[in-house]
């Protein structure tokens, strides 16, 4: 299920907050209550269970840029 779609970010007290896309919601329905979020100069959102999965995807991103 891959997409791309811009949001626009409102502030929530000093943070700043986006909305989830809903067909992701209801892709991931159950495994979102809690979202891990891990970032660098990108973020990357893991459902319940995917945590491991976008950890290697952020390694493999620093490692990239790195070498560029």
């Amino acid at each position: 299920m891959a997409f791309k779609i811009e949001r626009k970010s409102f502030r929530i007290g000093a943070s700043r907050a986006i909305t989830l896309p809903s067909a992701w919601c209801n892709y991931y329905d159950g495994r979102i209550d809690t979202i891990t979020v891990l970032g660098s100069e990108v973020l990357i959102l893991a459902p319940k269970g995917l945590e491991n999965a976008a950890q290697s995807m952020l390694e493999y991103l620093e490692l990239r840029r790195k070498s560029e």
